[in-house]
């Protein structure tokens, strides 16, 4: 139907299949992520830099009792933001002001078909849920306005957090070439709380591969562990796909492989894909089935001076055909009788800092 109407408005369209969903998890959650990969990826294709949606007030309301149903902090509270980006493409939502009963009625008057998606009446999603306990919310002066109100007022609370939070980070944290983040564990201890948290949120996010920081009270438990820290005491916790150490007062942060690796990513000879949310790769005019995956166990001999085994094991390779060809370009190689190209692989780790690169809100 989206389809057909906007063909009728005489505007290109296209049709994306979504990748295949595993099983568990959050259905919601996941269809959601892979609605905007599917968008990210059909604006870059089409050469737009920027993806609209049309979310509304009361949408925002909804997210906002959600939140605060999950025990959410300020990031959380704030709800949606007006502009944010996904995959490096700018994701606007300028209709956040506008109520569902406004939307509705210019949908309706427009002459165009319209459809109601079955599952926003589906009582398994909280959403849902929460939607049908809006009526009696605003009878007690909760109304959607109010509560979007309210969200706006945090994101307030939330761009001030994050500014003291990347001066923070551009202070004390440097991240490498490899993707490793080191600094001054004290610093987040002597920042104001909500700050540190939002900087160790950062970290995890960035050196992760993540979309999102990860749930507040993982942070908040993980940065009390490290706080309390004597002298001469280290530290060694995964979370987020982070390995994450403290010794002597240095905290260092690298990618975790994990029990299952890491994802590899289908890559067309000539094109800049962004493998793992922390590189974005050139690939060479080779022929064959070309692929981007971590170096893992190969079977042959690394060597770098600025760099652990944990950490090349997680650096990006380019395979051909199944088989190795390429190794990053940061990295001094010994691969005896295997020849072995050179993979340009820009870091993406230190921009991803960055409290305004994406995943702009702590979920909880």
């Amino acid at each position: 139907m989206a389809a057909e109407n906007a063909g009728g408005l005489g505007l290109p369209w296209r049709i994306v299949a979504a990748p295949p969903r595993l099983e568990g998890g959050n259905l919601q959650d996941w269809a959601r992520r892979a609605r905007y990969q599917c968008l990210a990826d059909a604006a870059r294709e089409a050469g737009f830099n920027t993806i609209v949606t049309a979310h509304h007030q009361d949408d925002q309301a909804e997210t906002f009792l959600l939140r605060l149903a999950r025990g959410s902090g300020v990031y959380g509270l704030a709800a949606m933001q007006e502009e944010g980006i996904v995959d490096g493409i700018l994701l606007a939502r300028p209709l956040l002001g506008v109520s569902r009963g406004a939307l509705t009625e210019i949908a309706r008057t427009s002459g165009l078909p319209i459809v109601d998606d079955p599952s926003n009446a589906n009582p398994r999603f909280d959403r849902v849920r929460i939607r049908e306990l809006m009526p009696a919310l605003a009878e007690q002066g909760l109304t959607s306005s109010r509560v979007a109100e309210t969200a706006a007022r945090l994101r307030r609370a939330a761009a001030a957090l994050d500014h003291y939070a990347a001066a923070l980070l551009g202070e004390s944290f440097s991240a490498d070439g490899f993707g490793v983040v080191e600094g001054d564990a004290d610093a987040l201890a002597n920042a104001p709380e909500e700050v540190g948290l939002r900087a160790l949120a950062l970290i995890l996010r960035a050196v992760g591969g993540a979309a999102y920081t990860p749930e507040l009270d993982s942070v908040e438990a993980l940065r009390s562990a490290i706080i309390v820290l004597e002298r001469g005491e280290a530290l060694g916790r995964t979370l987020h796909g982070v390995a994450l150490g403290v010794i002597d007062g240095r905290l260092t942060a690298r990618r975790e492989w994990g029990r299952a690796g890491l994802p590899g990513l289908a890559a067309a000879a000539g094109s800049t894909p962004v493998w793992d949310r922390r590189f974005r790769a050139s690939v060479p005019m080779l022929e064959g089935a070309l692929e981007i995956r971590p170096l893992g166990r190969s079977d042959f001999a690394l060597k770098s001076s600025r760099a652990d085994a944990a950490t090349l094991r997680t650096l990006p390779g380019l395979y051909q055909n199944g088989t190795l060809v390429a190794v990053p370009d940061c990295l001094g190689l010994s691969g005896g009788a295997l020849s072995l190209g050179s993979l340009k692989a820009e870091c993406l780790v230190a921009g991803r800092l960055n409290p305004a690169a994406g995943g702009p809100v702590m979920p909880g």
